[in-house]
């Protein structure tokens, strides 16, 4: 019996299964430790990364406050680190020495805060209120900023570069697409914007719209703009003239519709742009004097004057084959020249007129110039500048021509003999006669008039006027008559965007009145300050 008892106890199975229940129990402890572990492990890894994210988004808060302040107040960078309503409070501070109390503003709402870092440029260390050198760079004509978020003692730092949208946005810019009444002046003092002034200062879009009688300049069959487009007014075209390179060129018009057919025409613009009928309109400042107080003495020069540019060294003398005061002077270190009207002229008709004779008085400010050049410089007049020659880069430099009146090609014919052929000339100018194929390499800017080529409607074709850069002006200025590529005078138009403008301006060339400012460049500084 004992020994039956003892087999029955070892051969039944209660409490088996307590074993595999205490097995399983062991295994999940295990794992619930090494998952505890693991989550604790992560709290602080991903409280940092929360940090990091808020203090970047704190950065970029602080960018935004200065873009919103700067399109509220396109002066707003002037006024350094106290602009109006300035208080201890204001997270805007000069140059960080690395050491001060800075002012972080505190976003609401979250434990995060900003600083806004003034960075200047041109080799200043300190923004100078009013001052144009001490933050503008120069050479490109942007605004840096550097913006400092926190979150939780953790630092992020974001550098931006704001700039104006500007001419040079732009191959082609107009503010009305009709012919400037000025070059009427002699020739036709009964033209309608002379005699009402005003009258065709009209976009054609508006309404009441431009009068019929104001002259107009048509976009032909085989025109083509090679780069961005603007006008305030919208384009007169006849057949399928084509309108930038790619959808990356803005092709953009003040008012609907953005083309309209001339007379007999079809209206079937080749817009390979991107087509903007609503643009915002841009004006253009009516005075280039700051250029003036910018410009050295040295580099400040009276009545006629002309320059060729060689390279890297400049000659400014007073007459065409310069021989006459000739000065023989390095490149300006800041790259500006300026052409003032004499005071003390004795003959005081500057006045334009197409039928040009270039015998304005030595006392008004026309400037002619021709050569080469390899450094960025801005040459800018009173009254108008005179291209008397081809005009070309040979480096990295960039050439502004600024005029307050108009920017014109060297053009002399023999007015009595408008159909002639072969090359005319004019006893009052050099003895060479018009440019053959001349070429311009310059982001040109007319303030209160054209880009025109003198006697443009006289003498016989001379081939193709290229220009590399950009064109910007109050009126449309003609090139020549004839349509596509069929021309009666004058000439062929090339115009062909210079992709640097993007970002690169020539010294201290000029922007819209009250053009917006736009984030250019956004990097992130590491380490963080």
């Amino acid at each position: 019996m004992t020994l039956t008892r003892i087999r029955r106890r070892l051969a039944a199975e209660s409490g088996y299964s307590i074993v595999a229940v205490m097995l399983l129990l062991l295994v999940g402890s295990l794992f619930g430790v090494a998952a505890w572990t693991s989550a604790n492990s992560d709290i602080p890894q991903t409280q940092k990364d929360y940090n990091r994210k808020q203090a970047m988004d704190a950065a970029e808060s602080g960018l935004n406050w200065y873009l919103y302040n700067l399109n509220q107040d396109n002066q707003y960078w002037t006024y350094c680190d106290k602009p109006p309503g300035y208080t201890s409070s204001t997270p805007l501070i000069q140059p960080w020495n690395g050491t001060s109390t800075r002012p972080f503003r505190k976003i609401p709402g979250s434990q995060a805060s900003y600083v806004v870092e003034l960075v200047p440029q041109n080799g200043a260390t300190q923004c100078v209120p009013g001052s144009d050198t001490s933050m503008i760079d120069k050479t490109t004509g942007t605004l840096q900023i550097r913006s400092t978020g926190q979150s939780q003692g953790v630092k992020r730092t974001v550098v931006a570069t704001f700039r104006r949208k500007g001419f040079l946005d732009f191959l082609y810019f107009t503010k009305f697409e009709t012919t400037d009444p000025t070059v009427f002046t002699i020739s036709n003092p009964n033209y309608i914007g002379l005699k009402t002034p005003g009258a065709c200062d009209v976009y054609r879009w508006a309404n009441p719209s431009r009068p019929a009688g104001c002259a107009t300049i048509q976009f032909a069959n085989q025109d083509v703009v090679n780069g961005p487009f603007h006008t305030n007014d919208n384009a007169l075209i006849c057949g399928s003239p084509t309108f930038g390179r790619d959808a990356n060129d803005k092709v953009e018009t003040g008012g609907s519709p953005a083309f309209v057919a001339n007379g007999g025409c079809a209206n079937a613009p080749n817009v390979k742009g991107t087509l903007n009928s609503a643009a915002t309109l841009l004006e253009v400042p009516p005075s280039n004097g700051n250029l003036a107080n910018i410009a050295d003495p040295q580099y400040t020069f009276k009545g006629k004057t002309f320059i060729k540019l060689m390279g890297n060294t400049i000659r400014v003398s007073d007459d065409y084959a310069g021989t006459v005061n000739v000065k023989n002077l390095a490149w300006p270190a800041n790259g500006v020249i300026y052409v003032k009207t004499d005071p003390n002229r004795t003959n005081n008709n500057c006045q334009y007129d197409i039928q040009q004779t270039y015998s304005n008085g030595a006392g008004c400010a026309d400037v002619y110039v021709n050569g080469s050049y390899s450094q960025g410089l801005t040459i800018s007049s009173d009254n108008d500048v005179i291209v008397n020659g081809n005009t070309t880069r040979t480096g990295n430099g960039m050439l502004g021509l600024i005029a307050t009146k108009f920017v014109r090609l060297w053009h002399p014919v023999n007015r009595g003999n408008c159909s002639g052929t072969g090359t005319a000339s004019n006893s009052t100018g050099p003895s060479t006669g018009p440019l053959n194929n001349p070429q311009v390499d310059a982001a040109i800017l007319s303030l209160n008039d054209s880009f025109i080529v003198d006697n443009y409607d006289c003498g016989a074709p001379n081939g193709t006027l290229t220009v590399n850069g950009a064109i910007a002006q109050k009126y449309r200025g003609p090139v020549g008559t004839g349509s596509g590529t069929t021309i009666s005078t004058g000439y062929i138009k090339n115009y062909n965007y210079d992709d640097r403008f993007k970002n690169q301006n020539p010294p201290y060339f000029l922007n819209p009145v009250d053009s917006k400012w736009q984030m250019a460049r956004f990097t992130e500084q590491i380490p963080a300050r």
